[in-house]
């Protein structure tokens, strides 16, 4: 029954996560840019995981330490959601969420090159499948600064989930981390909204309403179904069942968004997601000796 459970809660954040794009592309259409979608998507999270922290009874406290941690962590985060959101500027939302979802392998090749870990049969092919699918992605009438950004956007997240592992923030409370990752995230997001003029504050009421939907479902369903899908069934199950993400993000952008596919991307996805999947299992074979593949975002 609890596998069952948990498989449903990471099947239902892979789809969340996969679907809420096409959201945040669509309050581009109402007035907003990624600025301000990145923004509001962190500060309008904030009471929710506020409420909820207060409701189970979770001290809030942190000490000075932890904030330096958490003032790194948000900058991380945000800058990650920036690279992937203006992504979608250029190129599809399917393709800028494959292109990200690289991130698992950017962990291992930094856990490789710079902690030492040891190289493995599997990492290695691991990394050749990605580096191929992001290279077919090259092709002359694919726009290239959406490809840079939304690799970006990965190369970020990975550091994310590098720096909360070897600054040992895995081990508190992952809502506290949520909670205060998206302070210090709407904080940096405000003051360069505000200095760049890039930040919004009329939209049409449709703009607002998926921009509040994206808070929603991403900051808080979504990852809250994570930290149960591991709770249930493990990080690994959690993290294949995550590969709907970018599936469901290319099948909604056909869809709802009229995106453009073709064979030459369809491979390209396919490889990335082989990478990924061979990695996240790499990782369990060998006892987990890599961040793990998922947090929130």
């Amino acid at each position: 029954m609890n596998k069952t459970r948990g498989l449903t809660y990471g099947i239902l954040a892979g789809f969340i996560y996969g679907f809420t794009p096409i959201l945040g592309k669509l309050t581009y259409l109402e007035g907003s840019n990624p600025i301000s979608l990145t923004f509001y998507r962190n500060f309008l999270s904030i009471p929710f995981f506020f409420v909820m922290l207060k409701y189970n009874k979770i001290s809030l406290r942190i000490d000075k330490k932890q904030s330096k941690k958490f003032a790194i962590l948000g900058f991380l985060a945000s800058m990650t959601a920036l690279s992937l959101y203006g992504s979608y500027n250029y190129i599809s939302v399917g393709m800028s969420t494959t292109i990200h979802y690289i991130y698992p392998v950017l962990v291992t090749a930094a856990c490789i090159l710079i902690f030492k870990d040891k190289i493995s049969r599997d990492k290695v092919v691991s990394l050749i499948l990605s580096t191929i699918g992001i290279t077919l992605f090259f092709e002359g009438s694919i726009n290239m600064t959406g490809i840079i950004m939304a690799f970006l956007s990965g190369v970020l997240f990975a550091g994310y989930l590098l720096f909360m592992d070897k600054s040992e923030l895995n081990t508190i409370f992952p809502f506290i981390i949520t909670f205060y990752t998206a302070i210090f995230s709407s904080v940096y997001l405000l003051i360069f909204g505000i200095i760049s003029k890039g930040l919004v504050f009329k939209m049409t009421f449709t703009g607002w309403f998926y921009t509040i939907l994206v808070a929603v479902f991403v900051s808080f369903l979504a990852n809250t179904f994570v930290a149960l899908g591991v709770k249930y069934v493990g990080p690994t199950v959690t993290s294949i069942v995550g590969m709907l993400e970018p599936i469901t993000s290319i099948v909604m952008g056909i869809l709802f968004l009229d995106e453009p596919v073709t064979i030459r991307n369809i491979l390209a996805c396919f490889l990335i997601l082989l990478g990924v999947l061979i990695v996240t299992l790499a990782k369990e074979k060998n006892g987990g000796e890599t961040p793990s593949c998922h947090a929130e975002r």
